[in-house]
Order: structure tokens, then sequence, then C-alpha cells
């Protein structure tokens, strides 16, 4: 289901332990870490640009949220902000992907 500019699982695909990933723009990579055994549970969202995968760079920016359905709209809602904000940047004032 869309969300913004991301076609997003539900909060059940993260219980089962799954590692989200996607990019936008081509360069504007994400990845979102299910971490349910931690103390306190929480998920994990790195962020990096390039064409490089995430093992072969460093996350330029990481958030963390609950391990909730709460927390994952948040997530949601704070990759969207990123989003927008790097779209302008790269697209010259257009944040369309």
């Amino acid at each position: 289901m869309y969300h913004g500019h991301i076609d997003v699982p539900t909060f059940a695909y993260f219980s089962f332990g799954n590692v989200w990933t996607g990019s936008v723009f081509g360069s504007f990579n994400y990845r979102v870490d299910p971490r349910s055994k931690d103390e306190p549970p929480r998920l994990l969202t790195s962020i990096w640009y390039g064409d490089l995968s995430f093992e072969k760079t460093e996350p330029e920016e990481t958030f963390e949220e609950e391990f909730s359905a709460e927390g994952w709209s948040r997530t949601i809602d704070k990759l969207n902000e990123l989003i927008d904000a790097y779209g302008t940047k790269v697209r010259g004032g257009r944040s369309d992907a």
C-alpha cells in the first residue's frame, strides 16, 4: 500500500523478522531492520545515498522507533519527510518520486 513516496508493508511483516529495503530517485536508499528481541524492541532505519548496497556503505543517517504499529507509522512519516527533502534538493524543487 502506498504512503507518500513509498509502497510499504504492514507492520505484521516485521513481526516475522523481515528486513525491508527500498530506493527512491535511484540514489536515496533506506532499510528498516526490526529489532524485536532487543530491549526495548525497536525498528532501526538506515538511510544512505548513491548506488552502493547497504553492506558496501555507511549510513548517512539512522533513526529508531518503537517496535509497534504506531512506531511503524512514525517511521513511514519520517521516511517520507526525508524523501521530500532529498527530492527537493536533487530535483531542483520537485519532490515527486
